[in-house]
């Protein structure tokens, strides 16, 4: 039999087949392929696949898809759409807890935080080895904490969220309103000799502060990893994290504290593969 492995992004859809007979791995474009169809298509092609795992960039719950604001979704129901209809287990997580379970292994860590900023703001708990869910399983939304208001809109339809200072998303919106050209690079515009361009790394800079030091006072992890596409692409600011977390977080909780940036390829589709491993 086969299992397949699922990331699914507001950018790429990320798979990888397990098999006894055949393995396969690729990349797709989640914006032109749907992911219930996709998965269907994997079915016909490799009948032999009798479990899924998903890692999902959005809110879920007991196998049902709350909200995808980035992904165009055909079924909400997923688990039991799939269950049901071609009898095969599958288990969808949230992406940050996907990727918090895989750092978790990589660290060799039960009481860990991860913390990633890309696109967006996010974070995935774990705590005596297990992923901190939360009542619906919203836990770690850190991203639509209140923070600072921003002349526009989250995605989310806020105006005050974390998510708007430290994300590329909010990189990308703030170079807008100050009218600074060029790429969204966040070490490009730290070393701008254009004030207005610097303050967005600046402002940037200060609410990953605020992020981590709230995630680590709030949940007192041993292990803080910091991810997603910003933090890979500027190694500069793991040392600005570790030097200034002391002036925003709690000072007991930072006893003993480590602070990494990940070195997972792509930790939520590990953690999708880890899912497989419990089912």
């Amino acid at each position: 039999m086969s299992r397949l492995a699922v990331d699914i992004g507001g950018t790429h859809l990320r798979y990888e087949l397990i098999g006894e007979r055949e393995e396969a791995c690729g990349t797709v474009s989640s914006r032109e392929t749907e992911p219930t169809r996709f998965i269907e298509s994997m079915l016909k092609r490799y009948p032999e696949i009798d479990a899924v795992a998903v890692s999902f960039a959005g809110q879920v719950n007991e196998g049902t898809i709350v909200a995808a604001p980035n992904i165009e979704v055909a079924v909400s129901e997923i688990q039991n759409h799939f269950e049901s209809r071609y009898g095969i287990r599958l288990k969808i997580e949230n992406d940050l807890n996907c990727a918090a379970l895989a750092e978790s292994v990589y660290w060799g860590d039960g009481e860990l935080v991860a913390l990633y900023s890309g696109t967006g703001l996010g974070s995935g708990i774990v705590e005596k080895g297990e992923i901190c869910h939360g009542w619906r399983s919203l836990a770690g939304e850190i991203g639509h904490v209140p923070y600072r208001e921003a002349p526009f809109s989250c995605g989310c339809g806020k105006n005050n969220c974390l998510e708007l200072y430290a994300s590329g998303s909010g990189i990308e919106k703030w170079m807008r309103q100050a009218g600074c050209a060029g790429d969204p690079d966040l070490k490009r515009l730290y070393e701008s000799s254009d004030p207005e361009c610097r303050k967005i790394a600046e402002y940037y800079i200060e609410a990953l502060l605020h992020a981590s030091a709230t995630m680590v006072t709030l949940l007192n992890p041993k292990t803080l990893v910091l991810g997603g596409g910003v933090i890979q692409h500027n190694p500069f600011l793991l040392p600005i994290v570790r030097e200034r977390i002391g002036a925003y977080a709690l000072g007991a909780s930072l006893e003993g504290l480590r602070i990494e940036a990940t070195r997972i390829e792509n930790a939520s589709l590990e953690g999708a593969k880890l899912l497989l491993d419990t089912m």
